[in-house]
């Protein structure tokens, strides 16, 4: 059974959220995903207020804005997703799986903003949702990506897919590691319970073109993962606690 005050959450989030994907959808329509990104953002950030759960944001460095960029976030939460959407300061398209598309209303708009689905378990069809990513960042449209695949189970950071730093390795691009920390304990993925708490998105240090270039897959991988490792907090990524 859900708390009730995890009900009372639910009640506000999908009663909030709800009408803002009605009006996307029709606002889809009509513009561009860049002229309605903005509003996006701020009806978004609206709804982790209304949940008790501004999140403390921090940058290690300032985002470049003369060059493509991808965004790789660790995964724990439903959560994630409307997050990034609503504290990431720049528009991008995200690479979502293939399965949130059947999701009511929501599946519809996140793929009609330009989202790219992904199909995890057939390589030739992730291969063709990359290439779609690269011609995206090619109009220098940044990207956002979930290295893990999959959510974490306990909130853990899982090892990371390959296929991604594939991508991020032919791209040109820059990537920004992003650690966020509270989402599994807002929601996780074994549970109904919504249950709204302290929030921490960490910008870490950013693997610029020029050092990507320099280094192995695995190398990639390894570096991007100890990045977003470190920037997490204790509970959030399973570090030992003092």
């Amino acid at each position: 059974m859900i708390p009730l005050r995890s009900l009372y959450y639910w009640v506000i989030a999908l009663g909030y959220f709800g009408p803002v994907l009605f009006i996307l959808l029709i606002r889809t329509f009509f513009q561009d995903p860049e002229a309605y990104d903005p509003w996006i953002r701020s009806k978004l950030q609206r709804l982790f207020k209304l949940l008790n759960s501004e999140p403390q944001i921090e940058f290690s460095e300032e985002l470049p804005s003369d060059q493509p960029l991808i965004f790789m976030a660790n995964h724990s939460s439903l959560i994630d997703v409307p997050l990034l959407k609503a504290f990431i300061p720049k528009s991008f398209r995200g690479i979502i799986a293939h399965d949130q598309l059947n999701y009511f209303l929501y599946g519809t708009v996140v793929q009609r903003i330009g989202n790219i689905p992904i199909h995890r378990d057939n390589v030739r069809r992730s291969l063709q949702s990359f290439k779609k990513a690269q011609a995206l960042l090619d109009q220098g449209i940044h990207i956002t990506v979930l290295p893990e695949g999959n959510r974490s189970l306990d909130g853990k950071l899982l090892p990371f897919k390959k296929l991604p730093f594939h991508f991020a390795k032919q791209s040109g691009a820059t990537i920004v590691p992003i650690a966020i920390s509270g989402v599994f304990a807002m929601k996780n993925k074994g549970s109904l319970n919504l249950k709204p708490g302290s929030l921490v998105i960490r910008f870490c240090p950013l693997i610029h073109a020029e050092q990507l270039a320099s280094l192995e897959i695995e190398e990639l991988m390894e570096l991007t993962h100890e990045r977003i490792f470190t920037h997490l907090e204790a509970f959030e990524a399973g570090k030992p606690t003092e």
